[in-house]
Formats: C-alpha cells, structure tokens, sequence
C-alpha cells in the first residue's frame, strides 16, 4: 500500500469525535494566517504544510479538499504556520524534509538538507557501482558530520555497502539522525553505526572505501552575511569552521588518509568560492590521486573527490 493510500485509508476510518475539519478549510485557514508580505504564495504553501505533515506528493491536498482530517494535524499545521511566519525555514516549520528517496526529520539541531549534498550521494553511488563492475566490493562509508544522516542513511538505502559509519560532534544531531535511522529502517540494506565525536576521531579503528563530508566551511566573519534563513535558524556548529572556513575540512583531508583504504574514495562538498583552494589542499598532501572538483546544478564549483593511493 502507498503512503498517498494509507493516508486516504486514514482519513477515512476516522470516528466524528476525531476530525477536526475538511482538508479545504484547513488550507483557507493557513492560508489566511501566513502573511502574504512574506510569504509569496500563501495558498500554494499552505497546501505544501499540510502535504509535508501527511508526507504525500503536494498536488494531493488540492485533489483532496473534501477529505478529513484530525486535530492533531489541524494543529501542527497552524504550528508550522506560525513558525513560518515568524520567518523559520519550510523544512523547519513542518519539522520534514525530502532527501533523494528519504523523507527525514529535521530541526534547529541539525541543518536542512540541500539538494547540493543529494548531487554529492549521486555522484559516491555512480563511482563505487564502476568499482563494483570492475570486481572490487563496496566496503566500508563513513559520513562524518553526519547531522540529520542524510548521506550515511541514502548510502545505506540505495548502496551495496557492507558498513555504514557516521560521526557527529553533537549528540543532538545525532539524536535526530538515529530517530531517522528508525524511521526508514524498512529501506535500508545496511544498518547505520553512529559514533559520537569530532570528525574522524571516532573512526580510527575504520578501514574505509568511502569517506563522504558535507563539512562546516563558513569563516566566522562571513556569518553575518548569511540569509537570515540560515543564520538565524541553522545550528553553527555545522555551518562556522575557524578563521578562514577551513579548519573541518583540513582535518578532514589530513585524517582521511589514515582510514581509506589503496583505491578509496574522498567526497567532500566545498564552499563554491573554495573549491580549487580544497583541491590543491587535497594535492598537497601527497596520499590521493586523481584529485577533481565538479560542478554543481547551478554550475558552481561545489564538490572534491579524490582517490586514496
């Protein structure tokens, strides 16, 4: 049964003291409660809260205006509808966001994941199904500075992975990426390991064919010249690395020598105005190969992979 069908079923088999009104009424209420100075489409996004809480496709609340629903969505959506109106990010209003095949729990503990990182997943899956065709197997991920689990959680769904490691520094970003562990465990081919602690310290017992990072690399003066969405709301502990937006992912570099295997991969995603500084970093340490940035949908430099010698 598809998600879109066991919601329907849902509504459906709801008791009169349980509904709380008509799908139709809930978007007019939300949207008359977003304000339309800041929101541009306050119908549109109205019915873009109710389908993230229900997690459906977005066209389905417009194709269900009839249908019911209970008053504990009715007030999550007026929850969500007051946090985006107090300026938070949609993914954090409605405490969901999609990443590739996942839909994941997210909050101010963790950042939001971007499609960027889903470019970078794409990219690990792509080189290790070439290794895999030229007989080498899948190995051992690591994601370190995991967060919501973005990267380990969609390398253990859709790879052929024997291990999947993550690391994180916070223990409440972990909290939430252990809470979306569980809640797509069903697709899953390989369970997740998460170990608290900075970086790669966690990992020094780890022979890996894979190490992936999507890295703080903000320098603490260019803080302020973030879009309030993400200076305001996204945690700083994910976002700041030092003086110069650099100190993650020296160590990153540094450290990933030590653990990736002859022939592994290093993916790193990279501050677009840093990448070739992070490729010649990468260069300089004399243990990778192959050493390359790629472009992002946007055509920005957003990604270095490089091959462990």
């Amino acid at each position: 049964m598809s998600r879109t069908d066991s919601v329907s079923n849902t509504i459906q088999r709801e008791t009169p003291n349980e509904v709380g009104g008509t799908i139709r009424a809930l978007i007019d209420e939300l949207t008359a409660a977003l304000p339309s100075t800041t929101v541009a489409d306050p119908r549109r996004v109205a019915a873009d809260v109710i389908a993230a809480l229900l997690e459906v496709p977005r066209s389905w609340p417009f194709m269900n205006v009839d249908g019911t629903v209970d008053r504990a969505l009715i007030e999550a959506a007026r929850g969500a509808a007051r946090k985006l109106s107090a300026g938070a990010p949609f993914a954090y209003a409605v405490g969901r966001a999609d990443f590739r095949h996942l839909n994941l729990a997210v909050d101010d503990r963790v950042l939001i994941p971007r499609p960027e990182t889903e470019m970078l997943v794409g990219e690990i899956l792509e080189r290790m199904h070439r290794r895999c065709a030229a007989g080498r197997g899948w190995g051992t991920a690591l994601d370190i500075g995991t967060g919501s689990g973005a990267i380990a959680l969609s390398l253990a769904s859709e790879g052929r992975f024997e291990r999947v490691i993550a690391t994180d520094v916070s223990l409440d970003a972990l909290h939430v990426a252990g809470s979306n562990a569980v809640h797509c465990a069903a697709v899953l081919r390989t369970n997740v390991e998460f170990r608290h602690g900075s970086l790669l310290s966690p990992v020094g017992d780890v022979q890996a064919t894979v190490l992936a990072s999507n890295p703080p690399y903000i320098a603490f003066a260019e803080s302020e010249r973030l879009p309030a969405s993400v200076r305001d709301w996204e945690p700083p502990l994910a976002l700041l690395s030092g003086h110069d937006g650099m100190t993650a992912t020296r160590a990153i570099v540094r450290d990933g020598a030590r653990v990736l295997v002859s022939g592994g991969l290093l993916a790193l995603e990279v501050d677009e105005t840093r990448a070739s500084l992070v490729a010649e970093i990468v260069m300089l340490h004399g243990a990778y190969t192959g050493v390359g940035v790629r472009l992002d949908l946007a055509g920005r430099e957003r990604f270095v992979f490089a091959t462990r010698i």
